[in-house]
C-alpha cells in the first residue's frame, strides 16, 4: 500500500473515543457502505449520510494521533458502524489507479473536493473581493496600450501597465471592468469591494517609472486600453472541513453574478467575514426577513422569525465580507435574507 501524501488536513478537532456520534441524527436512508466514486464531493457524501451535513467532522472516524489525515479518495469505501445509539464512518482504503496511457507513467486519482469545483471555480476566476481600503485609486494599475496597439486585448498578447504603486510583481494579477461598493445596508460602512475580472495577467521586468511588461495569459471579456489590474486570489485548493459556522448573525449582500432568483450552486456576498471569526468551510443557515402576523388572541401584530431557505457554506473570507456558496435551498433565497449559526 502505497503511503499518501496528506494534501491538506481534513481534521481540525479529533476525537478521542471510537463512538460519541448520535445515531438519532443519521437520515433514516443512510447507506451502511458508500463506495467514493469520481465526481463526489465531501459535502454530497456528508449529505448522505446525515441530516445536518456540517456535523461531517463528529461522524468521520480518525486517528487521534494523526493531527494531519489522509484524504479521501475515489473507490475508497466508506462503511456506517453504529454502537449503542452511537455511529462512526470508518475508511477502508482501496488502491486505485486511474487509465494511464499505454507504456506512460500511471495517473493517480484525485482527493475529492469538498464542494464540486465546476460551481465554484468559475465564480471564483471570475470575481475577487478586497478591503474598503483596496481602491482603484490607492493599489494596482492600469493596462497603457498591447504591444499592437489594438484597441481590443486578448489572451496571449504582449502589454504594459503603469503601476500605482510598488506592490511585488509575484502573485496573481487580474484585469477588471467592474467594481461593485459592497455597503453595511443599516450604517452605510463600506464593507469592501466585489470585483469582476475581465482577464488575468503576468507582469514582467520593469520598462520605465511604473511602467511594466505584461502579458495576458487568460480573458474572460473584452479587454480594452485604460482597463484596471489589481493582484487577486486564484481559485486554490477546494479540500477544507465543512463545519458549524460561528455564532454570527448578518445577510446576503448581492449574487456575486448578475442572477436574480438564487438557489443551490449559486455564489453570494454576506456582510461578515474573517473579523467575526468565519473560515473557510463554515455553514450558515439562511432564512428569510422576520414577518408580521396578527395576534389571534390580543389582535395586536407581532413579528416572528423568517422562514429557513437553505444553507451557504463559505469559501472565501476578508476581513468584513465573504464569498457563500449555497449548498442547499427548499426556497428561492434574496438579497437582503439572514444568515446565522446552524442551530445544533
Amino acid at each position: 500500500m502505497r503511503s499518501r501524501i496528506a494534501l491538506v488536513a481534513l481534521a481540525m478537532a479529533l476525537p478521542t473515543t471510537a463512538f460519541g456520534f448520535p445515531s438519532h441524527q443519521l437520515r433514516s436512508d443512510a447507506p451502511r457502505v458508500y463506495t467514493v466514486q469520481k465526481g463526489d464531493t465531501l459535502w454530497g457524501i456528508a449529505d448522505k449520510f446525515l441530516k445536518d451535513p456540517w456535523r461531517w467532522p463528529d461522524l468521520w472516524d480518525r486517528n487521534p494521533y494523526i493531527s494531519n489525515p489522509d484524504l479521501i479518495y475515489p473507490g475508497d469505501r466508506l462503511r456506517l458502524i453504529s454502537d449503542k445509539g452511537e455511529s462512526r464512518i470508518k475508511r477502508q482504503r482501496v488502491e486505485r489507479l486511474a487509465p494511464a496511457v499505454k507504456e506512460g507513467p500511471a495517473q493517480r486519482l484525485e482527493a475529492i473536493a469538498t464542494v464540486d469545483p465546476d460551481q465554484v471555480r468559475p465564480f471564483l476566476r471570475r470575481y475577487g473581493l478586497v478591503g474598503p481600503d483596496r481602491s482603484a485609486q490607492s493599489t494596482g494599475g492600469s493596462l497603457v496600450a498591447s504591444d499592437k496597439d489594438a484597441a481590443l486585448i486578448a489572451a496571449g498578447d504582449r502589454v504594459f501597465f503603469q503601476m500605482r504603486t510598488d506592490e511585488p510583481q509575484a502573485g496573481s494579477w487580474f484585469t477588471y471592468d467592474q467594481r461593485h461598493p459592497l455597503t453595511d445596508p443599516e450604517t452605510n460602512q463600506r464593507l469592501g469591494y466585489l470585483i469582476r475580472h475581465s482577464g488575468r495577467a503576468r507582469l514582467d521586468n520593469p520598462t520605465g517609472t511604473g511602467l511594466y511588461a505584461g502579458r495576458i495569459r487568460e480573458s474572460f471579456t473584452a479587454i480594452e486600453p485604460g482597463a484596471n489590474i489589481y493582484r487577486g486570489h486564484t481559485v486554490g485548493d477546494l479540500r477544507f472541513l465543512p463545519r458549524q459556522g460561528p455564532d454570527v448573525t448578518g445577510q446576503i449582500l448581492r449574487p456575486v453574478g448578475e442572477e436574480s432568483i438564487l438557489g443551490r450552486g449559486q455564489m453570494v456576498v454576506v456582510d461578515v467575514g474573517a473579523a467575526q471569526g468565519l473560515e473557510r468551510g463554515d455553514v450558515l443557515t439562511v432564512q428569510g426577513a422576520q414577518r408580521e402576523v396578527a395576534n389571534p388572541v390580543t389582535d395586536e401584530p407581532a413579528r416572528i422569525p423568517g422562514r429557513k431557505k437553505g444553507s451557504l457554506m463559505i469559501v472565501r473570507t476578508t476581513k468584513q465580507v465573504s464569498f457563500g456558496l449555497i449548498v442547499a435551498s427548499t426556497r428561492t433565497i434574496e438579497k437582503g435574507d439572514q444568515i446565522r449559526q446552524p442551530e445544533g
